[in-house]
């Protein structure tokens, strides 16, 4: 059958194969002819004119000399941000920049071989530096993700990636705050918009990300709506220019569960009048320098800086850890004020469905088997009612 012609001054071709599908060939810029194969006519020329464009911005570069590092680099920038959200484009950008890249960024793309990238996951697992599995398995997730797209672009015929043995994960259960603990850190907490956040988790559920990307605006009479979760990206806060013109570094709930109402109670109502009177003071002593919107309104931050600009999740994970060390407690993060309301729930009595919904949980089961955990007391509760058995 025929060639079909598609491009024009000889910068390459695009026809119809005999099996149907359809193949593209240019000459790159060594001299060399390059051919490959896509789905459809569409995306063959669309593939053509991708290399045909590289190569006219001096960027070019042949498949078989791509080194690992240099198609990283390319996924990171071109094909991971319009498949995931500005905080794991974060994480994906500072495994690939520490450990990915210093690891096998020097490989040949096509070299890559499965025994190279299993070598790196023993060694990870060995010595004082050695990582959590769960960090290995997040690094080779990426690593996964990043090969897959170079076999669709039919760069690498297979996702070398696929084959490696990763180490088990052994579920580590987070510690929740005793009733005694509780009530020590509550009396610790600074009477400042850091401490009324946390003592808003410890009363909600929420996670850091939703209390910091909670707004004057998701309030109601009754309670609060969860609409978007809030993330500093890049060790970096929001510029005021970045701020005024929206650029925030916020999303959605990961799932439908994660858009939820939760009422209010009286301590609830109570924290929240605080704060608004709190801001409000916050607003006049800024003066110049405050960077917000206006105090206790539509989309400024509840639990917002000084100034006005969103909180960064890790200046309340040092609140609280500060708060912790005052009364010789052992740290924990704020994900730990989540597991207490959650297990304190069950504990009551209280339906665990609706404990699921106020968490944003889409499957019951999930929540009673992460979130939920029994105290010794609970235990000899249980079983001392048990007696009656025998």
């Amino acid at each position: 059958m025929p060639r079909k012609k598609r491009a024009a001054n000889n910068t390459g071709s695009v026809y119809r194969r005999s099996d149907g599908r359809y193949g593209y060939s240019y000459t790159a810029p060594d001299g060399k002819q390059i051919n490959r194969t896509a789905k459809t006519e569409a995306e063959a020329v669309q593939r053509l004119n991708a290399a045909i464009a590289s190569m006219t911005r001096g960027e070019y570069v042949n498949p078989s000399a791509m080194t690992v590092e240099g198609w990283l680099c390319i996924w990171l920038e071109g094909y991971a941000p319009n498949t995931a959200k500005a905080s794991t484009i974060d994480t994906y950008r500072t495994t690939i920049e520490n450990r990915l890249i210093p690891a096998l960024g020097k490989y040949k793309l096509q070299t890559l071989r499965v025994d190279t990238i299993q070598a790196l996951v023993n060694q990870q697992q060995k010595g004082a530096h050695k990582l959590a599995p769960s960090s290995i398995r997040r690094e080779m997730s990426i690593l996964k993700r990043a090969l897959g797209q170079a076999v669709e672009n039919q760069l690498i015929t297979r996702n070398p990636a696929s084959a490696v043995k990763l180490p088990k994960i052994e579920q580590k259960e987070i510690k929740f705050l005793s009733t005694g603990e509780t009530a020590a850190l509550l009396e610790a907490l600074p009477m400042t918009t850091q401490g009324r956040a946390i003592r808003f988790i410890l009363g909600t559920g929420l996670r850091v990300s939703e209390l910091c990307g909670l707004r004057w605006c998701d309030l109601t009479a009754e309670g609060l709506n969860v609409n978007q979760t809030l993330y500093i990206v890049e060790g970096k806060r929001l510029s005021e220019e970045e701020y005024q013109g929206k650029r925030l570094v916020g999303t959605t709930p990961k799932t439908e569960a994660g858009r939820r109402f939760i009422p209010f109670n009286d301590k609830l109502s109570e924290i929240i009048a605080q704060q608004r009177h709190a801001q409000r003071l916050e607003r006049m002593r800024a003066g110049d320098a405050w960077q917000g919107g206006e105090p206790c309104k539509g989309e400024q931050f509840i639990f917002a800086t000084a100034c006005g600009t969103p909180t960064d999740r890790h200046n309340i994970a040092r609140t609280l850890r500060s708060c912790f060390d005052r009364i010789g407690l052992e740290r924990r993060g704020p994900h730990a004020l989540r597991h207490t309301f959650a297990t304190r729930w069950v504990q009551s009595g209280k339906d665990p469905v609706t404990l699921s919904k106020i968490l944003g949980h889409s499957n019951v089961a999930f929540t009673m088997k992460i979130y939920v955990h029994a105290d010794n007391a609970s235990k000899q509760d249980g079983m001392n009612f048990m007696a009656n058995l025998i």
